[in-house]
């Protein structure tokens, strides 16, 4: 599964290069993002689904993969550019409040910069 990887000091962003996240490419999708989990050493990753036409349960199941690894290691995952199909499964898999989810890139982006920049004013207090 071809996937396009973006990285910078504070964030990852993934984006899935394919049309489908289903059986037959949720296993090697799954194994990326356990290697990319365990590899990127952003504080959060951004899943750009803008490719992404169509997932079925296997896909779903990949998605909450990434959403546990991210979450037991205190980094967040944000999900963005969802096709109304997927954002529409989401919902009624009751998946919507499990993910933080925007619509675009940049408000992924924003997203974890203002978390970022809270977190460096928690920093910042602690040393005084």
């Amino acid at each position: 599964m071809k996937l396009d990887i973006q990285q910078t000091d504070h964030y990852a962003v993934i984006t899935p290069g394919t049309p489908k996240l289903d059986s037959t490419v949720s296993p090697d999708f799954k194994s990326n993002l356990i290697v990319l989990g365990n590899a990127l050493e952003t504080g959060g990753l951004i899943m750009n689904l803008e490719h992404v036409e169509f997932a079925d349960s296997s896909g779903l199941s990949s998605l909450l993969l990434a959403h546990r690894l991210y979450r037991d290691t205190e980094r967040t995952l944000v999900l963005c550019e969802l096709n109304p199909k997927i954002a529409k499964l989401l919902e009624i898999s009751k998946l919507t409040s499990s993910f933080i989810i925007v619509d675009k890139l940049e408000d992924a982006i924003e997203y974890l910069s203002d978390i970022d920049a809270e977190f460096d004013e928690e920093d910042d207090d602690d040393e005084i």
